[in-house]
């Protein structure tokens, strides 16, 4: 595991992208408080349906026939007669608030000359990808904010399938109930938050100021970037199910086609959903949650960043394949350490699981963990993209573009990328094998055991030393090696 040699110059400014969660309360207008809700019947949606919420004032923001699931706008006097009316509904909730889950330390990242970090360096994908496996032939869905406008600056054109980009931010109360539809889709590459170009970049790699790259854990899939988190960063979980459902019914479309639809054209290409966001439990996630592994999709979540609050959701629903955190104890022991030192192959006493990570409550289940404590990325929550070299190296004035992410908004991108080398690995004969069950299992039997522990590391958000301490409950399976998990296929 050899690491190349740089400087890294830290710039101590912390910015934390808020991970508490809030329930949607309600919207107001001039004269009515409405709120957004999200129904599953236990029977087919009919036109008359639609009638009665028609005449109670409401409006479908989407329609899910597959899962006979609604998100309706609606005033908050008419929800008990809605109740009343509607024969038959299996669940109804208000819509929930689904955040990113990371945090922000800014850097300042220079000319080096390696191209692997800790992070994937401490899971072992510079052995999977000696082994000529890359991820090719995936598609990787990432549910997030999206990307912003300067995105061909950190990746390449062709890793992102534009064709099937999309947005869905419909149920933004300040959107849906003026224009009457959905926000444009083209709305996936108008970001300024920039957690969603953080989260693909993990999979992706990316490219430094256009003088070189940083490889990713899967640099050849294709992404398919599906915002549903708005540039105010946050969304409604209500978006987050039309995004799952989107790419359920593109990935149908492609099997039914028999792989006509996603290139390369002629074979069903596998598609992996990454959710690096959480929120609450909503009876209509969890219905388009189970479809989409029916059908054949792939997911993985980050567990959340709660601590001994438990996970969040959709990773604590049991058949997700759920990610907690962890970091390297020597983080920040020298300058450039991401990149300079060499994680050992022995990593008994290297791993530490932050006390931000999810731990998983009396029902819930943490499948795996992965790195997600001061991960360096692009990230651009100006909307901007970096400078000219120029410019940067001249004025003090240009913000920052890499930074230190730390968050189990991390780790789940990197299982995502690892079982997209699963994915090339099992497709090796023209045929797919896995699905989301047999997936699941062999990434929890491709584990470095991790035991129950305490940690003292260095910590620049307080500028020292930070105790961390973990139980089994914040461990699952352990964390995931890379090499292991592809060899099993």
């Amino acid at each position: 595991m050899r690491l190349g040699i740089a400087l890294i110059k830290v710039t101590l400014i912390l910015m934390i992208i808020t991970t508490a969660l809030s329930p949607l309360t309600y919207v107001v207008s001039a004269r009515r408080e409405y709120t957004v809700l999200e129904v599953v019947l236990n029977r087919n949606i009919v036109d008359e349906d639609i009638n009665i919420i028609s005449k109670l004032g409401g409006r479908i923001i989407y329609r899910f026939d597959d899962i006979k699931g609604l998100v309706i706008h609606i005033g908050k006097e008419s929800v008990s007669r809605l109740v009343k009316s509607l024969n038959d509904i299996k669940s109804i909730n208000e819509a929930g608030i689904v955040r990113p889950l990371s945090e922000v330390l800014p850097s300042t990242c220079l000319k080096h000359s390696s191209n692997f970090t800790w992070n994937l360096d401490m899971i072992n994908v510079p052995t999977v990808h000696e082994e000529g496996y890359s991820g090719s032939g995936v598609y990787v869905a990432v549910l997030d904010t999206g990307l912003e406008p300067h995105w061909k600056d950190y990746f390449a054109e062709e890793s992102i399938y534009v064709e099937g980009a999309a947005a869905f931010l419909g149920a933004m109360a300040t959107s849906y109930p003026v224009t009457g539809k959905v926000l444009n889709r083209n709305a996936w590459e108008a970001d300024s938050d920039g957690h969603g170009m953080a989260v693909i970049s993990i999979i992706l790699g990316y490219k430094v100021y256009g003088l070189h790259s940083i490889d990713g854990v899967a640099p050849g899939v294709k992404i398919i970037p599906v915002k549903v988190i708005g540039n105010q960063g946050w969304g409604f979980t209500s978006d987050l199910i039309a995004g799952i459902y989107y790419i359920v019914k593109l990935y149908e479309s492609e099997v039914s086609s028999g792989g006509d639809v996603l290139p390369p054209v002629g074979e069903v290409n596998p598609v992996i959903i990454s959710l690096s966001v959480g929120g609450p439990h909503s009876g209509l996630l969890y219905e388009v949650i189970m479809y989409a592994i029916n059908i054949g999709v792939f997911i993985v979540a980050a567990a959340g960043n709660e601590g001994s609050n438990g996970m969040v959701y959709p990773a604590a629903y049991r058949d997700v394949i759920s990610v907690g955190a962890v970091g390297w104890v020597k983080q920040f022991e020298v300058p450039g350490w991401w990149r300079l030192l060499d994680v050992p192959e022995e990593l008994v006493n290297q791993i530490y699981i932050p006390n931000f990570s999810s731990r998983a409550l009396e029902d819930q289940e943490l499948d795996v963990l992965a790195p997600g404590a001061y991960v360096v990325t692009p990230y651009t929550p100006y909307g901007t993209a970096h400078p000219p070299l120029k410019a940067f190296r001249t004025s003090g004035n240009v913000p920052g573009q890499y930074y230190y992410l730390s968050g189990t908004s991390l780790a789940a991108p990197h299982v995502s990328g690892v079982l997209a080398l699963m994915l090339q690995a099992d497709m090796i004969d023209g045929s797919l094998y896995l699905n989301q069950t047999t997936a699941e299992k062999i990434i929890k039997n491709s584990t470095f055991k991790v035991s129950s522990g305490t940690a003292l590391v260095y910590e620049p958000i307080i500028n020292g030393w930070s105790y961390h301490i973990w139980g089994e409950d914040a461990i699952g399976s352990g964390l995931i090696l890379a090499d292991v998990a592809v060899s099993k296929v």
